[in-house]
């Protein structure tokens, strides 16, 4: 009778790896079969995802328009699905819903403002100061005689937010989209030099020199669809500003004579 051989633990170590070795070797050779399995496995995956992508939308395209506006925050359609109505309703008064006097906006100025700037190669300087604002989808910059287009940080966001609102709410009046149109910025120490010449009352101490002050048109937009002109779009300014004031976002004054308001960020 033949004795059996007893397997060792080095025969044991030394068979595992020659196994090993001997499935690394196939595997290179005939790399299409872990390619196949991977690739297997991946589809799998993919159909698994597309699924319940399908289901996910399946399953929102069964909600109302009115409810995937609503999660966005816009109310756009009522629950049926139509159209709803924003009816526009201005301000019961341009200069008493807009009366903050010029004191309270030069507060504000020196607060948040910058040290003026002498001309606009010395703004372009100071750019850890001062945002370029003179191109921006939400609204439009006059070409500008006396000021230059830069403000502070915060007053750059304001204006932002003030345009952005004003688009939202022509949208969901159903009204012609237009965009603000931007009339004074930053008033560097030529411009009210420029300015003294032709207008004795400019104060060289004027808060748009801090650069936390932008004058917007009332009488005039940009048009983006259709050019309409009625005065819709001055109550839905004056709408806009309101609530921005209410929120303590800025100061707001009623300019008669140069048809605009003239916004400081507070």
């Amino acid at each position: 009778m033949k004795k059996k051989k007893k397997i060792t633990k080095r025969r044991y170590i030394l068979g595992f790896f020659a196994i090993v070795a001997l499935l690394a070797i196939i595997r290179l050779i005939f790399p299409s079969i872990v390619g196949e399995r991977y690739s297997d496995q991946e589809t799998a995956k993919e159909e698994k995802a597309d699924n319940k992508e399908d289901k996910d939308s399946l399953g929102t395209n069964k909600r109302s328009q009115a409810n995937i506006v609503a999660e966005k925050g816009v109310d756009f359609f009522n629950a049926d699905g139509s159209l709803a109505e924003h009816p526009l309703k201005g301000v019961w008064s341009y200069k008493d819903c807009a009366p903050d006097s010029n004191a309270s906006h030069l507060v504000a100025a020196k607060q948040f403002g910058v040290v003026p700037v002498q001309n606009i190669a010395d703004a372009e300087k100071r750019k850890h100061e001062l945002v370029y604002i003179g191109a921006n989808p939400y609204y439009k910059v006059r070409k500008l005689q006396a000021s230059i287009p830069y403000l502070v940080p915060r007053a750059a966001a304001l204006l932002q937010d003030i345009s952005r609102n004003f688009l939202d709410s022509l949208a969901v009046k159903h009204i012609p989209l237009q965009k603000l149109i931007i009339t004074s910025v930053l008033r560097s120490k030529e411009d009210v030099v420029k300015l003294g010449k032709h207008n004795k009352n400019v104060s060289p101490n004027s808060c748009h020199v801090y650069g936390t002050t932008f004058d917007i048109s009332y009488t005039h937009f940009e048009p983006l669809e259709a050019k309409v002109d009625d005065d819709r779009y001055k109550k839905t300014l004056s709408e806009v500003l309101r609530d921005m004031r209410d929120q303590n976002r800025c100061y707001v004054k009623y300019e008669l004579h140069q048809a605009c308001y003239h916004v400081t960020v507070r």
